[in-house]
């Protein structure tokens, strides 16, 4: 299983996730900053905390095959319940199934 690079609500963790999402896409911090107009400085202080705009963060986000959006504060745990176990399903064999 692979290793979460963030913990939700960490301080920072914007930064980690969406850096861990430029590496799983096989780009280098120079090729995202270029494909976005902003230079590899700016996009290296994102990735390590630095306070972002709202629109910067979009555009990365969908740079990278994001789809942001809002969930409501009460949902949250439920939809983090739903990613992590699409994240560990994959790995998992159906039971049920004959092999």
């Amino acid at each position: 299983m692979e290793q979460t690079p963030w913990r939700w609500g960490e301080p920072g963790a914007i930064g980690r996730i969406l850096a861990a999402a430029r590496q799983r896409a096989g780009l280098t911090q120079a090729e995202l900053a270029r494909r976005l107009a902003v230079s590899a400085a700016n996009l290296s202080r994102i990735e390590h905390g630095s306070d972002l705009r709202v629109s910067t963060l979009l555009e990365i986000a969908r740079e990278l095959q994001f789809e942001p959006m809002l969930i409501p504060k009460n949902l949250a745990p439920a939809v983090r319940a739903i990613l992590e176990e699409q994240k560990g399903g994959a790995e998992r064999p159906e039971r049920g199934r004959f092999a």
